[in-house]
């Protein structure tokens, strides 16, 4: 759930504590979030306390490929309530987020023409080089407020063949949905069909960007601002790039705290690792969001 950890990862980034850090594969982002508000609730449940809410838990697992499956579900059954609370990492400052940035993805494809490498070599066409082009290309379209990565690249089965086919995925993250709009402009104009190399470009899964300040969002903030001093944490408010399935919510206008999970380090990388002290520290926070989010 919410980890691009692939299955193995344990190997190389085995569960282990060290002192008061915890180290381990999606602990950060986002299975301590997740452990967390679940654990809060189970709590409350257990005292006899009682929420002036329903509260529904949901967990999906393709957020980190852009939810294709489950982006209606989510949105289905948010609409069903009137707040909604996801337990992303904190920031690193122990913040929370109120806004997010838009978010796309593209699959691109080179066609070239095979040939014998040894044998044959001019003959042949190489998708891959025609790829490798367009690297820089498309990452130099990166700007302060659109950026562009290529982060998935394959092709080739032979190396005494000159590829025909390659390959990749490509992701934007914008501040607005404006800019956004100008970036994916871009990307589609790199289509061609022209020469002896074709060069696909299709539209692949969006995050919509999600204002902050909305009303109903800087209230949920103010409340855990409140709880938070009385745990004797600070916990500030901003937009953040990422992405996360808050996007959909929050583009829907739907009151969403995001970023309110465990503090660590290392997301998405082999040092991994969340803060043991923000076990607790979450769970209190949880609990008084859960009992204190009124109808």
């Amino acid at each position: 759930m919410d980890t691009v950890h692939p299955i193995g990862t344990l190997a190389k980034l085995p569960y282990k504590r060290e002192g008061e850090i915890c180290y381990g594969p999606g602990l950060m982002d986002m299975k301590g979030g997740n452990y967390v508000y679940l654990d809060a609730l189970r709590k409350l449940l257990a005292a006899g306390v009682e929420t002036p809410l329903p509260v529904t838990v949901l967990f999906t697992p393709d957020e980190e490929i852009g939810t294709p499956a489950t982006r209606r579900l989510i949105e289905e059954e948010a609409k069903r309530h009137k707040y909604i609370l996801v337990p992303e990492p904190a920031r690193p400052d122990g913040g929370a987020v109120i806004g997010r940035y838009a978010i796309a993805r593209f699959n691109l494809q080179t066609r070239g023409r095979p040939s014998h490498a040894g044998w044959a070599l001019s003959e042949g066409r190489s998708a891959i080089a025609e790829m490798a082009k367009a690297v820089g290309t498309i990452e130099g379209m990166t700007t302060e407020d659109c950026t562009f990565s290529l982060g998935v690249f394959h092709a080739g089965q032979w190396v005494n063949c000159v590829s025909s086919v390659c390959d990749a995925e490509v992701l934007s993250m914008a501040k607005t949905q404006e800019q956004l709009d100008a970036g994916v402009e871009k990307m589609m104009a790199l289509n061609s069909d022209e020469g002896d190399v074709i060069m696909e470009i299709r539209r692949g899964v969006t995050r919509p960007v999600w204002e902050p300040d909305q009303p109903g969002t800087m209230a949920m903030l103010k409340l855990a601002q409140d709880i938070g001093g009385e745990l004797g944490i600070e916990i500030t408010g901003s937009s953040a790039g990422g992405g996360s399935d808050g996007n959909f919510t929050g583009f829907l206008g739907l009151p969403t705290l995001d970023s309110i999970g465990v503090r660590g380090k290392g997301l998405h990388t082999l040092q991994e690792h969340i803060y043991i002290d923000s076990l607790t520290e979450r769970a209190k926070l949880a609990a008084g969001l859960f009992c204190r989010l009124t109808p």
